[in-house]
Order: structure tokens, then sequence, then C-alpha cells
């Protein structure tokens, strides 16, 4: 047994070692990421799903779709979707890393039920990130992204929207694959 968990860790260990960026033949990119946001902690969006499309080496479009549900009770209850459409600059990195800087638009919307009342949600947002790739295997990748200045518009029911404008947005851990 000793050995065989030996052998794994070394097959393992050499994949990562000769892992390589995504070739160009392949400009299409599908990814999950677990979201980090300074005012509610660590924030896992399961079907929170991200589709790039390379233009160029060093030049991606990305498409982000996202969905969360928490329910405390029958009469409390939060729901939104959200669609994001976005630009990212990838710099000249190594063969294993690919850093990037990226802008977003973000649409939301969704159900907000305080008490058992029933209010309509919206939300605008704009943002601008920083953020890696690393390639474990080829054409799989892990990778960080970092938000730098995010401004969001945020509307619950027939209250006047709230503004927000902040250093730092959502942060995130991102798992990939190029294909």
């Amino acid at each position: 047994m000793k050995k065989l968990m030996i052998l794994v860790s070394a097959v393992a260990l050499s994949g990562t070692m000769f892992a390589q960026k995504g070739t160009t033949d392949n400009p299409w990119t599908l990814e999950g990421a677990v979201n980090y946001t300074s005012a509610d902690g660590m924030d896992w969006q399961a079907p929170d799903v991200r589709l790039r499309y390379f233009l160029k080496d060093n030049m991606a479009a990305r498409l982000t779709l996202g969905y969360s549900n928490a329910t405390t009770d029958d009469s409390n209850s939060v729901s939104s979707n959200s669609i994001g459409l976005g630009f990212e600059y990838h710099l000249a990195g190594n063969d294993k890393m690919s850093p990037y800087f990226t802008a977003g638009l973000n649409f939301g919307g969704g159900n907000n039920k305080v008490a058992g009342v029933d209010n309509k949600t919206s939300k605008l947002g704009l943002g601008i990130a920083a953020g890696l790739d690393y390639y474990v295997f080829e054409n799989i990748y892990l990778g960080l992204e970092i938000g730098l200045l995010k401004y969001e518009s945020k509307s619950v029911g027939d209250a006047d929207a709230t503004t927000k404008m902040r250093l730092g947005g959502n942060s995130a851990i991102r798992m990939g694959w190029r294909f």
C-alpha cells in the first residue's frame, strides 16, 4: 500500500511539474468558483459558472452565470440570479502561469422574503479585478482572482436604490478546463 501511494504521488507531482498553458487550439474555458466577500466571509455559490473565449492569446471575453438561494425558515428567504459580461487582458506570464486584469459588468435580480413579505430585488455592478491561472495539467488550471474596485447599485422592493463603491470586491478561488 505504501509503494502504491508513493507511485500515485510521484505521478501527480510530475504531472504538475510538466503542465503547460492551454494551447491556442483550445480557445474556450469553463470554470467554477468559491467566492470570498469581506462582508459575508466564505460564500460558496454552487452553480456559479464562467465561460471564457480567447479572442487572441492575451485577450478573452467572458460570461458568468450565477444563482444563489438561502432560506432560514418559511417566512425568510433570499434568492438571486445574475449574469456578468467581462473582458480579460492576460500578461506574458510563463508556461504554467497566466496573470491577467479584468473588467466587467454584472446584472442581477431576485426575490427577498422577510417576515412573509416578498420584495423583488435588482442589482447592477461594475468591477475591476486581477487574477492568475496556474495550469496544473495541460488545459486544466487553478485560479485566483482578487477584486480591486467594485461599484454596485441595488434596489429592494419600492425602496430607493442604494449604491456602494469600495476597494476590494469579491475574490474567488477557481478551477477550470480549457477546451
